[in-house]
């Protein structure tokens, strides 16, 4: 199976790393994909492949920005979405566009990084943090399989990303 046809896998962040590193496994703890990008990148790029390093698609953040801005992106550059953050807001929501339009609305808890996806008020994904385990594992669990998977993948990178971004710029 490959990643964009799993609907349950974990991301595994690789700790203690120069760079985010994200591997994807299926239920059983074989590998279905991976995703990197550099923590210092100006502006930051994330690019996932499956098990044979073929890319399946690529993330860019936007350089000067207000909010968290990120668009995604397939293998040959064609726009998948953006992803954008909700600023004006107690608690924390994301959401994806395509062409200005709306097309995914993200709500939970990020810090506890429990949240869910929703297309026209549904529930298309779920995201868990595992918590007894070494390495800091997301559960993903795509509950609408029509729904593209790269939007979810891309989505669950870019809040990760975020979370990472603010909790080292609040420490130091």
């Amino acid at each position: 199976m490959s990643l964009l046809e799993a609907n349950n896998f974990v991301m595994q962040k690789k700790i203690l790393s120069i760079h985010e590193h994200y591997d994807f496994l299926d239920e059983k703890g074989n590998q279905l994909g991976q995703a990197d990008g550099n923590i210092v990148q100006i502006p930051p790029k994330f690019f996932v492949a499956d098990t044979h390093d073929m890319d399946l698609m690529h993330m860019q953040g936007k350089t000067i920005s207000f909010r968290h801005e990120f668009t995604l992106y397939t293998p040959n550059g064609e726009e998948l979405g953006t992803m954008k953050r909700k600023i004006a807001k107690l608690g924390e929501e994301f959401w994806l566009e395509q062409n200005g339009q709306e097309i995914m609305r993200i709500f939970g808890d990020f810090t506890e990084h429990d949240y869910k996806m929703q297309v026209n008020g549904s529930v298309v994904a779920t995201v868990h943090r595992r918590w007894a385990t070494v390495r800091d594992q997301l559960q993903v669990s795509i509950t609408d399989a029509n729904i593209d998977h790269r939007l979810i993948i891309g989505a669950v990178i870019v809040i990760e990303h975020v979370e990472v971004s603010e909790r080292q710029s609040s420490s130091g």
